[in-house]
């Protein structure tokens, strides 16, 4: 008579339905007496390749955790580091003017980030950093609220931000700096292309929005080539992460 291998460690794993101890299913336990020596075999032969099963589903879970964890982990201290530098860089670095990621991340930061004020941390700081390379001038205020409003804007509806309407964000948000900075060129008296001050008028607010028009296409077109990517490696990180 073939003896049961039941080790008293009577435990139903609940990822696999099998014992822990012994590997076997709840109905091989029951019916253990009734079956014959050759059942006995066939189910002992398999249970060392069930226990060989069980060990890899608990290792995938481990690795599932572990990923999350690191997951989340990046997006609440690394990715915002990394954030930070990476636009400090862009704008330090040679480039068409106002051809950066700044408008893209202040639309995307409530999407990757979920709170507003590490947001606008993370603009600011990244912002004072490359000022204080570049150079601060007069409607530095301006630049910074237009970014602070875009990024409150795209924050109350971060949850409806998908690639099918990041075309749309993406204009509204380089249409939102466009008309606030160059307001701030225009009320300040900061001095034009020709280097000489807009005249304090509606025609002098027109002209000065008519001849930063080229600038505007740069801001838009910065702000494409930049988010697209960003949503689709973090969407893909995520998914990648949850799938684990």
């Amino acid at each position: 008579m073939i003896a049961s291998p039941c080790n008293d460690i009577c435990t139903i794993d609940s990822e696999s339905g099998l014992c822990v101890g012994c590997s076997r299913t709840p109905s091989e336990i029951t019916n253990w007496i009734h079956y014959s020596d050759n059942q006995k075999k066939i189910i002992l032969n398999s249970l060392k390749k069930r226990r060989n099963n069980i060990d890899n589903i608990h290792d995938n879970m481990l690795d599932s955790r572990i990923m999350n964890n690191l997951f989340n982990v990046s997006k609440k201290q690394i990715f915002p580091i990394g954030l930070i530098l990476i636009l400090a860089f862009a704008r330090l670095i040679p480039h068409p003017p106002n051809f950066t990621p700044i408008i893209a991340v202040a639309i995307m930061s409530g999407y990757f980030f979920k709170n507003f004020n590490l947001s606008v941390l993370i603009l600011l700081v990244s912002m004072l950093i490359s000022d204080l390379f570049i150079g601060f001038y007069e409607n530095i205020i301006f630049v910074y609220l237009s970014l602070i409003f875009i990024t409150f804007i795209f924050h109350k509806i971060s949850s409806k931000i998908n690639f099918k309407n990041l075309f749309i964000y993406g204009f509204a948000g380089s249409l939102i700096f466009f008309v606030v900075s160059n307001f701030g060129v225009w009320a300040l008296g900061s001095p034009g292309l020709q280097d000489i001050a807009y005249e304090k008028s509606l025609s002098g607010l027109i002209q000065c929005y008519i001849l930063a028009i080229p600038f505007f296409g740069n801001t838009f077109l910065s702000t494409l080539i930049f988010s697209y990517p960003a949503i689709f490696i973090y969407r893909s990180l995520a998914a990648r992460s949850s799938a684990r």
